[in-house]
């Protein structure tokens, strides 16, 4: 004989009918098997959306810091060099009086 947890046997079919918009009635249908089936690859789904998750926080993540301004006026800044100001003078310049 099997022994299955019912409080885990309703938890589980709750999820299938919240995430999956599937009546009760339908889910008691199925075969404890088929039930299980469908447990394993919801489990497999939900790992794989994890990890391409991931991937696109790390992707955005990277793009926030290359779109950093305070980076970029760096990075701008580091390739040009700054003229030396205490050799500057200013332009003459004669103002006509009438």
């Amino acid at each position: 004989m099997y022994r299955i947890d019912l409080r885990n046997l309703v938890r589980n079919k709750l999820y299938i009918c919240k995430e999956y918009h599937i009546q009760p009635s339908e889910v008691d249908k199925f075969v404890y098997y088929e039930f299980e089936w469908i447990l394993e690859e919801i489990k497999i789904l939900q790992k794989e959306q994890e990890q391409q998750q991931e991937q696109q926080n790390k992707e955005m993540s990277s793009m926030k810091n290359d779109m950093n301004p305070g980076r970029m006026m760096n990075n701008m800044t580091s390739g040009m060099k700054m003229p030396n100001l205490g050799s500057m003078s200013m332009p003459k310049m004669n103002i006509p009086k009438f």
